[in-house]
C-alpha cells in the first residue's frame, strides 16, 4: 500500500498562502500576523519569515497588550525582542477590556483584541491580509463550544480559513505538530497562565472535555474539524438561497439597509429566516438568537399593514416596516435647528450625517440663472411650509407633499429643505418650486439627499 508522505509545515502555510494571493490577485501583498507571543503565533511567525525568502509579501506584526495579567509587560517586551531578533516590524496596541460589559472575560478581551486589529493595523499599514494562528484543536473547541451554546449551521461551522481580510493558515494544523516545529527550531514562546484556568469555558472544552474524548476516539479533533467543513459547505449554500430570495425581494447592494417583504410572502418560513439572517448579517450585526427571529419574523410578516413596527437590533438601530419594506434605521436625536447657506459645495454633511449633494444638469433643478441674486439656504421642518409643484396651481402644504411621496416617516422627519431666500424652493428627492424650476434650454442645480 503506498503512503501518503506528510507535507511539512512550511510547505503547508507557503501553499495556503499562494492560493489566497492567487484568488485575490494581490501582488507583494501586506500581511500582520496577530502576534501573542504564545506557542501558535511564534510558530506562525518564523514560517512567514522562512517563506518570505521564496514568496514576495510585506510582513509586519502586531500585539494586543490586554493588560489583565501582572505579566502583560513583560509578554510586550518578549514579542518586541523576537521581533527584531526576525527583523519584522511590530505594533504594540494596548486596549481597555470590559470586564463588566455582560460578555464575560473571554469574549470581551476577544472583541477588544479584534477591534484593535481591525482599526490599528489598518490606520497603520492598510494591510491586505490579517493572520491568526488558530489550529485544528481551536477549531475543535470552537464546535463543542457552539454546540454548548445550541448553535445553528452558521455557528458549528467554526472559524474560516478566508474570511474577508482574515486568514488562519494554520486551521487544519494540530497543535502537536506546532509543538514538534517549535521544538525542532529551538523556539521559545510565552505561556499565558490564564489558559490553565478551566472556569474559563474554552479551557474547560480543552483540558477537561477534548481530553476525555481522545481517549475514545483519538482522532477526534480531526473529525470535529471535518464536522466543521462539511456545516460551513452547509452554510455557503444556505448564504447562497438567502442570496437570490433576497434579490428577488429587492435587496440593492448599494442600500443593505432595507429589503422587501412582498416576495418573501411566498416562501416557507425556514427560507424567510434564512434571507432576514442573511440580510442582517450584510448589515454587520449579530445573529439573532431563535426567540428573536421569531419576534423579528413575526412582527414585519404577521403584523397589521398599519401597524408600526420598531424593533430594537443593536445599541444604534432599529428594525421599521413602511409600506411591506423592512428597514435598519439608525436612531438620531431629534434635529437641532439649522439655518446654512450654500455657498457652492458639491456635498454638504448634515448633522445627522445624511448628505446633501449637488450637481449641475441641463434642464434639471433649480435654474442657475435664478440663483445668481438670490441666497440658498438649508433648514430643517419648522411647520407650515408651502410648496408650489406645478404652475397654475396652488400652494401645497409640505406636509400633505410628504404624505404622497414614497418616503418613510422617519426620513420625513430628517429631511433637510432648500430655500431661496425665504421660498421653500426645493424638496430633496421630491421637487423643485415651479417658479424656480430650470428651463430644458438652460443649466440647473439639482439636489439630491443622501440618507443614511
Amino acid at each position: 500500500m503506498l503512503k501518503h508522505k506528510k507535507i511539512s509545515l512550511d510547505h503547508q502555510v507557503s501553499d495556503f498562502l499562494v492560493r489566497v494571493i492567487t484568488q485575490k490577485k494581490c501582488a507583494n501583498p501586506k500581511l500582520v500576523l496577530a502576534f501573542s507571543g504564545g506557542l501558535d503565533s511564534t510558530v506562525l511567525l518564523h514560517l512567514l519569515v522562512s517563506i518570505n525568502k521564496s514568496l514576495p509579501f510585506q510582513l509586519s506584526a502586531q500585539h494586543v497588550h490586554h493588560g489583565l495579567s501582572p505579566n502583560a509587560d513583560d509578554w510586550a517586551d518578549f514579542c518586541t525582542e523576537f521581533c527584531a531578533k526576525l527583523n519584522v516590524p511590530l505594533t504594540i496596541s494596548k486596549v481597555k477590556v470590559e470586564q463588566n460589559s455582560g460578555l464575560g472575560i473571554e469574549a470581551a478581551a476577544r472583541e477588544a483584541r479584534y477591534k484593535a486589529l481591525a482599526t490599528s493595523a489598518a490606520d497603520l499599514i492598510c494591510p491586505d491580509f490579517i493572520l491568526l494562528a488558530h489550529h485544528q484543536d481551536d477549531q475543535a473547541e470552537t464546535l463543542l463550544l457552539q454546540l454548548a451554546r445550541g448553535a445553528g449551521v452558521k455557528g458549528l461551522a467554526g472559524m474560516a480559513a478566508i474570511s474577508d481580510k482574515l486568514l488562519r493558515p494554520l486551521l487544519d494544523v494540530p497543535r502537536s505538530d506546532l509543538e514538534a516545529y517549535a521544538k525542532q527550531h529551538q523556539l521559545t514562546w510565552i505561556d499565558d497562565e490564564s489558559n490553565a484556568d478551566t472556569r474559563f469555558d474554552r479551557n474547560f472544552m480543552r483540558h477537561e472535555i477534548l481530553l476525555k474524548l481522545e481517549k475514545q476516539y483519538p482522532a477526534i479533533k480531526q473529525t470535529i474539524s471535518r464536522s466543521a467543513q462539511h456545516m460551513a459547505d452547509a452554510n455557503n449554500l444556505l448564504d447562497e438561497l438567502a442570496h437570490m430570495d433576497a434579490v428577488q425581494a429587492g435587496f440593492d447592494a448599494n442600500n443593505t439597509a432595507t429589503i422587501g417583504l412582498s416576495t418573501l410572502d411566498n416562501l416557507t418560513e425556514n427560507r424567510v429566516n434564512n434571507c432576514l439572517r442573511w440580510w442582517l448579517a450584510q448589515n454587520g450585526l449579530q445573529m439573532p438568537s431563535q426567540q428573536q427571529l421569531q419576534q423579528i419574523t413575526q412582527q414585519l410578516m404577521h403584523a397589521k399593514i398599519d401597524a408600526a413596527i420598531e424593533l430594537k437590533v443593536s445599541d444604534t438601530l432599529r428594525l421599521k416596516r413602511y409600506q411591506n419594506r423592512a428597514y435598519l434605521v439608525q436612531e438620531l436625536p431629534p434635529n437641532a435647528p439649522i439655518n446654512w447657506l450654500w455657498q457652492g459645495e458639491e456635498c454638504m454633511i448634515l448633522p445627522d450625517n445624511s448628505r446633501l449633494i449637488f450637481t449641475q444638469k441641463m434642464g434639471e433643478g433649480i435654474s442657475l440663472r435664478k440663483i445668481e441674486n438670490a441666497t440658498l439656504r438649508i433648514k430643517f421642518r419648522e411647520g407650515s411650509e408651502r410648496f408650489k409643484p406645478h404652475l397654475g396651481r396652488p400652494h401645497r402644504s409640505l406636509k400633505v407633499m410628504l404624505q404622497n411621496v414614497d418616503m418613510p416617516p422617519w426620513q420625513r422627519e430628517q429631511l433637510p429643505l432648500i430655500f431661496m431666500d425665504d421660498t421653500l424652493a426645493v424638496i430633496p428627492n421630491v421637487g423643485v418650486d415651479a417658479n424656480f424650476q430650470a428651463c430644458e434650454d438652460e443649466m440647473g442645480l439639482s439636489v439630491e439627499w443622501l440618507y443614511t
